[in-house]
């Protein structure tokens, strides 16, 4: 009885899933999904810069090791593809000119890097279909709380790259050369990181963000979607970036910044897409209707 019973919740839950993902496209193509990812490039186009270079800025005070801040640097320009050699440049420049930003230019800095979380967490709210807003000071506190959060996981990254280059040079990598499934293990594990991270990024973002009661056993199948779809669309863009020179030819020195921005739209598109399989996953486990709920039940 037991392995029927597991058959058959499995069978429930493949078809929950194939319904949501349906569900999810429709209402994306539908709704006003591709103006909210246009947003979101939008201002993380103006966020982008003021967030590394906060990133930077904190580093820079905490420790004078260049290796470090190029880790960090390394491993953000990893969730982009490989034309952006740009960021660096710029980035790179400002640290030659060893600018101190001060306690007015530190707030300027989060306050800009703001922009993209309160794009991110009003179109999470649409999605979900939540009538009642928070307030304009719980909107960027929560705003705030993701930046910390999104500072949190690279911090984690850096500790967790630099532990996998440090096994390498250290008598584990002596172990890793005798056994090719370990050097496997840290390829691997090095290679997809930032997807993993990514997922978990994503996964604590579709069940804090909305103003509505969330369990994470909903939200987790749909920031396991949209980090697999991200990986898949980075090395497709990737590929067609490097085998195409048209956008330089057409667009010339501003090749750069309209590579990005598309980037980030499809980025977005993928986030609104996963907010939307989410949602109608959620619904459809709790045997809601097919239409979206008037008022879903605030966050107390």
């Amino acid at each position: 009885m037991t392995l029927i019973r597991t058959l058959l919740r499995f069978r429930a839950e493949l078809r929950f899933s194939g319904l949501a993902a349906w569900r999810g496209f429709v209402r994306l193509i539908n709704g006003n999904d591709l103006t909210h990812a246009a947003a979101i490039a939008y201002y993380a186009l103006l966020s982008l810069f003021p967030f590394l270079l906060l990133v930077i800025s904190i580093f820079a005070s905490i420790t004078a090791d260049e290796g470090d801040r190029r880790a960090v640097l390394g491993f953000v320009l990893r969730y982009f593809p490989t034309q952006f050699e740009f960021v660096n440049t710029q980035l790179e420049a400002f640290r030659q000119t060893r600018l101190q930003l001060g306690v007015a230019g530190g707030l300027a800095l989060i306050w800009a890097s703001l922009g993209v979380f309160g794009a991110v967490t009003s179109a999470v709210n649409e999605a979900w279909g939540v009538e009642k807003q928070r307030s304009f000071f719980k909107h960027r506190m929560v705003s705030f709380l993701m930046l910390v959060a999104s500072g949190g996981v690279l911090i984690v990254a850096l500790l967790l790259v630099s532990a996998i280059e440090v096994a390498g040079a250290s008598w584990f990598g002596v172990m890793l050369a005798r056994f090719e499934w370990l050097r496997a293990l840290q390829t691997l594990t090095f290679t997809y990181s930032a997807t993993i991270l990514l997922i978990l990024a994503v996964g604590l973002l579709y069940y804090f963000i909305p103003n509505a009661k969330t369990r994470f056993r909903d939200v987790w199948v749909g920031a396991v979607l949209t980090g697999v779809l991200w990986r898949f669309a980075f090395d497709g863009f990737s590929w067609y970036i490097g085998r195409s020179g048209g956008f330089t030819l057409i667009h010339g020195s501003i090749a750069a910044v309209v590579v990005f921005l598309l980037w980030v739209y499809v980025s977005s598109i993928i986030l609104m897409y996963g907010v939307e399989f989410t949602a109608a996953y959620a619904r459809l486990r709790r045997r809601r209707p097919d239409e979206m709920p008037a008022a879903p039940t605030p966050r107390v």
